[in-house]
């Protein structure tokens, strides 16, 4: 039997991190020595006290269909509380539901937003499923560049002269996967200034919010005036806690999108797993001790990346002030390396140096690499030192 695929999922490009992992697992197959950047997740263990509260719920029988299907209410008013403490931003629990991962919550959120032919604003370098996301609904994602020297972060007249009259939505994440930038308070009022002359739905992807170098979590757009009923604030344990494979993610926001969200979910997941669920609450009230030596540790291994960029010729780098990324500017080098684009150049490190390194293209920036350093201190200064060598 020939079975035909349809023709969204036809165009659907491939996970570009996955498909570098892929590649570095089978160098390592045939034995050799790989340092693998590529990673999105962080490289600690969930911490002790969390995994203690699921092995409760499952103890106790929490195993039954999640209810109600925007997220148990125990755990909706558990978000609620974090969220006023961490970003200012009062919350109701009908504000609130809990998805199967903060992907799943900018799908749902996007089927539940997007007709044929609507817009979405994007800025580069954005994280890689956002455009791909949003074209299986029908929607246009309006890629803006001017903000790729600054990481992403674009000006209130940037976003002012990319809105249309079919613009729908305006996503971006703070502090930024690829870049590790992150929106000051005051960036954010003056694009809420411009959000609010608009019927127009940001969505705020704060899924590293806390992983804020100078140790104070991110400013939330739903925290400026006038905007909490204008923005969906999309977050997870997977970063904060060390909980990628938990799949447990959340967004808070106007109470008509949430509640569609929350229908559609019911036709499609049904949610997150209850005892997940109810470990969630010990993850968000619990100690948060685990929160500050993990962001202490990637802060440290940043200072030594970056410091390792700065000593190879034709590479140009942003700080990072959170997340756990470098995206530097590898174009200065192509000629020397006799590559055309960021794809040839992670394709010629991982042959040069086996360092494995995502490509910029899969962010929106055909110049620039990612780098993550959600790995070992003692792994990064390995890579680097690959890197610096190769790349003389």
């Amino acid at each position: 039997m020939n079975v035909r695929i349809s023709k969204m999922l036809a165009t659907l490009a491939p996970s570009a991190t996955l498909a570098v992992a892929e590649k570095a697992a089978a160098l390592r197959a045939a034995g050799k020595s790989v340092v693998d950047f590529s990673a999105g997740q962080p490289d600690f263990d969930t911490p002790a006290h969390i995994k203690a509260a699921v092995g409760k719920a499952l103890e106790a029988g929490d195993t039954k269909y999640p209810s109600p299907v925007a997220g148990k209410t125990p755990l909706r008013e558990a978000i609620c509380t974090y969220y006023k403490q961490h970003a200012g931003v009062s919350y109701e629990p009908a504000q609130v539901v809990v998805t199967v991962g903060a992907k799943d919550a900018l799908h749902l959120a996007f089927a539940s937003l997007l007709d044929p032919g609507d817009e979405v604003i994007i800025p580069a370098p954005y994280w890689v499923s956002y455009p791909e996301q949003v074209r299986l609904f029908g929607g246009l994602p309006v890629i803006l560049q001017s903000g790729v020297a600054r990481g992403g972060l674009i000006s209130a007249a940037e976003l002012r002269a990319a809105i249309t009259p079919r613009t729908r939505a305006f996503v971006f994440s703070s502090p930024s996967n690829p870049s590790g930038a992150t929106y000051t308070r005051g960036e954010l009022d003056a694009l809420a200034a411009v959000l609010r002359e608009h019927d127009i739905i940001a969505i705020s992807d704060e899924l590293y919010h806390r992983l804020v170098f100078d140790g104070n979590p991110s400013a939330s757009l739903a925290a400026c005036e006038g905007m909490i009923d204008r923005t969906l604030t999309v977050n997870g344990l997977s970063k904060t806690y060390a909980m990628t494979g938990w799949r447990l993610g959340f967004a808070c926001g106007p109470k008509p999108l949430v509640s569609a969200m929350a229908r559609l979910q019911g036709q499609t997941t049904t949610g997150a797993a209850s005892f997940i669920q109810t470990a969630a609450v010990t993850a968000l009230l619990g100690d948060q001790t685990c929160v500050d030596a993990m962001r202490a540790a990637y802060r440290e291994r940043c200072e030594v990346m970056y410091a390792a960029l700065q000593q190879i010729a034709g590479v140009r780098c942003e700080r990072p002030s959170g997340a756990y990324y470098c995206f530097p500017d590898v174009s200065g080098t192509f000629e020397r390396l006799g590559v055309r684009n960021a794809d040839g150049f992670a394709e010629r490190l991982l042959e040069l140096a086996h360092v494995a390194v995502v490509s910029g293209s899969a962010f929106g920036c055909d110049t620039h690499i990612r780098l993550s350093f959600a790995t070992g201190r003692d792994v990064v200064e390995e890579g680097m030192s690959r890197m610096v060598r190769a790349l003389k």
